[in-house]
């Protein structure tokens, strides 16, 4: 009986099938992503109740990214970018980027005095006027060698 059941064994090993592995899905690997830009309006509304923060409404240019997970759920995900946002009870719009209005952006750190270190406004002013003439001569350079004006 257990020659038979030996032989039985080693005979089904020899006729089975091998085993086939798993389809992975595409060819790049377990997660896939894209990427893309949002541009629009945005209405953000905190749900807490403490009434800390207020009802924010703003036109948006932002990243977003798109990406399968291995269970097949797919999942989007937007990024702060450049916003014109408008505070609940705040007159005047304010400009933000990646999450920070301009005014935080330009406060700077507080230096051991307890003062503000931040730029000043004539660095600022220079700045200003060092990307403009940067943004005319690369149009000058750009224009004469498409020949914009159409002269010869």
């Amino acid at each position: 009986m257990k020659r038979l059941t030996i032989a039985a064994i080693a005979a089904a090993q020899l006729m089975a099938q091998p085993a086939v592995a798993a389809d992975l899905g595409d060819d790049r690997g377990a997660v896939s992503a894209r990427q893309g830009a949002f541009a629009g309006a945005r209405f953000r509304v905190p749900l807490d109740g403490t009434g800390a923060r207020k009802a924010q409404a703003g036109l948006t240019l932002a990243p977003v990214l798109q990406g399968r997970q291995a269970d097949g759920r797919t999942v989007t995900r937007f990024g702060e970018g450049m916003e014109l946002r408008l505070t609940g009870g705040e007159t005047r719009p304010k400009l933000a980027f990646g999450g920070r209005t301009l005014a935080q952006l330009t406060e700077g750190r507080q230096g051991p005095s307890g003062r503000k270190a931040g730029i000043s406004t004539l660095a600022w002013v220079a700045i200003g006027v060092g990307v403009a003439a940067i943004i005319v001569v690369a149009a000058g350079v750009t224009c004469q060698e498409t020949n914009c004006l159409g002269s010869e």
